[in-house]
């Protein structure tokens, strides 16, 4: 009865959505791609040959020409090309494609980042007080692959979970169609800033936040700067009293806006936002108060991930007042322009390698994303790889379960296929991109 149910649901479906699998075969008009002169798409071979010795200078660079092509201006002088991208709402949608009239519209649709975490007895997809505003976006063959293979409708995973191609890897698993070489995601974190007072940002130095078992989330945080919305060439030693959380950091470095990719939100945006309970209390944490018409946002983190090679090139960024200094600012070339020096950079092209000075695997985090993650066992989020997470990316028939996701613990070095519950008979692989299974409906 439960496989007629299904085979129902699907037949119904591809009735109702026959018209889904239609692409148009060019981006709209108003999008733009990263152009020639960053280094993307890379040669695959000479990727794997980065990674297979360990060349950390040539990984670097290249993830740092990227990300220099992806924040050029877009011709109008307006927008970054990255936010002429694809939102998951429009990865994701159930219905027919939406048909093009006019250049492109930048909407920002602003949600929770889909981290996992967990309380006891408790599954949650968010980690306790780490609340904050973040945008997914799919540049167009990234957009184009979920819609043409139907990755947005959870029939067509479970007939993918049934019928697909056996995985190469995990015995028992099966996955869905390989996204292409120039596909990329992107995800985005931004902090909100008050239009009529200075406002606290926290700021991550790991010297100064020792790994905690809970968790190092952005709450914990020992230093924060003051963003002040109206002043610009803030000289580089001025410091303000400000509070957060209802502490006052003194002599904090004060920083003018004009030191980040700032959007300054109209009052619809503002409001769509705040319908959303989990992004009112991140505004209340932020601001004390709702975001309003004026008010900015600022870009503080990114998620970078783009499939050059199978396992794709994994990147992270974070904003900081001090981006010259120490490991993470190495390597940026002068392609890089403006607000987007002021960011700091992590990459992983291996779950492995290079191995850390202890002998341990890779490591590779985002403050802003993981380092809020409890210890499972093996460290908490400060000691996660981003190719580790998401290669437990996965399909399964109980996904929907108890109310939420699942737990996966934080792990290192390669996957443990035969005791990780994440590759267990019957999952569906999804290619590394969790955003598949978190959003498909």
């Amino acid at each position: 009865m439960q496989k007629l149910r299904s085979i129902v649901c699907f037949v119904t479906c591809s009735i109702l959505c026959g018209s889904l699998a239609a692409v148009a075969q060019q981006p709209p008009v108003g999008y733009f791609d990263i152009p020639p002169g960053f280094d993307y798409p890379a040669n695959k071979q000479t990727l794997e040959q980065y990674r297979t010795s360990a060349n950390v200078p040539a990984q670097r660079l290249h993830v740092w020409n990227v990300f220099a092509g992806m924040t050029q201006t877009t011709p109008d002088g307006k927008y970054p090309i990255f936010e002429t991208w694809f939102s998951e709402d429009e990865v994701f949608k159930v219905g027919p494609e939406p048909q093009a009239v006019g250049p492109r519209r930048i909407v920002r649709r602003f949600k929770q980042p889909a981290q996992l975490s967990v309380i006891p007895g408790e599954l949650l997809p968010q980690a306790a007080g780490t609340a904050l505003l973040s945008e997914v976006l799919y540049n167009y063959a990234g957009y184009k692959h979920v819609r043409t293979n139907r990755l947005y409708l959870t029939v067509e995973l479970d007939a993918l979970r049934a019928n697909g191609a056996p995985d190469s890897v995990v015995p028992g698993n099966r996955i869905i169609p390989a996204f292409p070489s120039e596909a990329i995601s992107l995800k985005t974190v931004w902090w909100p800033i008050a239009r009529d007072q200075v406002t606290a940002l926290p700021i991550w130095d790991p010297e100064s936040n020792p790994p905690r078992p809970a968790g190092n989330p952005f709450t914990t945080w020992a230093r924060v700067v003051a963003v002040d919305p109206n002043q610009t060439n803030v000289p580089p030693n001025a410091t303000r009293s400000v509070f957060f959380l209802g502490k006052q950091f003194p002599n904090s470095h004060l920083v003018g806006i004009d030191a980040f990719h700032a959007v300054k939100l109209d009052a619809q945006t503002a409001q769509n936002a705040m319908a959303n309970d989990r992004l009112a209390r991140a505004a209340e944490l932020a601001l004390g108060r709702p975001l309003q018409e004026g008010d900015y946002v600022v870009l503080v983190a990114s998620h970078l991930t783009t499939k050059e090679i199978d396992d794709w090139v994994w990147a992270t960024l974070w904003w900081h007042d001090r981006p010259d200094d120490g490991p993470f600012a190495a390597d940026r070339p002068a392609k890089v322009v403006g607000v987007w020096r002021n960011f700091l950079m992590s990459a992983t092209y291996d779950l492995d390698l290079p191995r850390e000075p202890d002998g341990k695997p890779h490591i590779a985090f985002n403050p802003w994303l993981e380092a809020g993650f409890p210890d499972g066992g093996s460290g908490n989020g400060t000691v996660s790889n981003c190719m580790n997470c998401h290669n437990r990316s996965a399909w399964w028939p109980d996904w929907q379960g108890q109310g939420g996701r699942v737990f996966l613990p934080i792990f290192r070095g390669k996957p443990d296929l035969q005791n990780d519950p994440a590759y267990a008979a019957g999952r569906l692989r999804t290619d590394f991109l969790w955003s598949v299974p978190f959003n498909s409906q």
